[in-house]
């Protein structure tokens, strides 16, 4: 095997729990509609924005790859139903954005991301739409892609490729961290890397997909396991 010579990580559920995060990041954009649109709240929940949003994915499916425009879409979608000027979509989603960017992130990764920058170069590889600027992390890593600048979701290879794109690595050279089975360890598999899943839940290894590489319990156990590999 070629020498360990970068990481690539997924971000949501690997550096930071995100359920909790968009939860309340919807209701963030929802008690502003409150206050703005009492039209819309009077009509819709957060479970069915929620839904209408999911619908809109179906609508366009040549989409499907960036986030930001589906919420976009479904706001402007509101907007026009229950007739508000379409900058609600916008304003609306700048609510949404301000709380998707307050993440706490798991107690070991900041340690873990100090420590594995100084032997190794970072990048991160996202479908979601997450600013590493704005959470406070992005000095770690060289490069960051999101599905939506690419044009394609993981587990497709492109987006892995992307990310190490004319940066001189190889990607038998890189090792992608994340915490889905068919989204990470194989989109990066089918990409030539080798991937360490992240199981924080003791979770069952899926019986279909060929085992990860390597697996961990936490980020703190992945620069030991790296220098053992090595």
């Amino acid at each position: 095997m070629a020498p360990v010579r970068a990481i690539c990580f997924d971000l949501d559920n690997t550096l930071w729990d995100v359920w909790p995060v968009i939860q309340r990041a919807e209701q963030a954009m929802y008690d502003y509609l409150a206050e703005r649109c009492p039209r819309i709240v009077a009509v819709h929940t957060v479970e069915t924005m929620r839904e209408a949003r999911q619908r809109t994915a179906t609508l366009y499916p040549q989409m499907k790859h960036d986030f930001t425009f589906l919420r976009l879409q479904a706001l402007r979608d509101h907007a026009r139903d229950f007739g508000y000027a379409q900058t609600l979509a916008n304003e609306a989603f700048d609510v949404f954005m301000r709380a998707r960017n307050e993440v706490e992130l798991y107690e070991d990764a900041t340690a873990a991301l100090e420590e594995l920058k100084s032997r190794y170069r970072l990048f991160t590889a996202s479908n979601g739409n997450a600013d590493l600027t704005k959470i406070g992390i992005a000095h770690f890593f060289e490069r960051s892609v999101a599905a939506r600048q690419v044009g394609a979701l993981k587990p497709d290879p492109v987006i892995f490729h992307k990310a190490i794109e004319s940066t001189g690595l190889a990607a038998d050279e890189v090792i992608y961290v994340g915490d889905d089975p068919h989204l990470d360890v194989e989109g990066a598999r089918a990409a030539g890397m080798r991937a360490v899943w992240v199981n924080r839940t003791q979770a069952e290894w899926p019986q279909e997909i060929e085992p990860a590489w390597r697996t961990v319990r936490n980020l703190a156990e992945l620069a030991p396991l790296l220098e053992d590999a090595s």
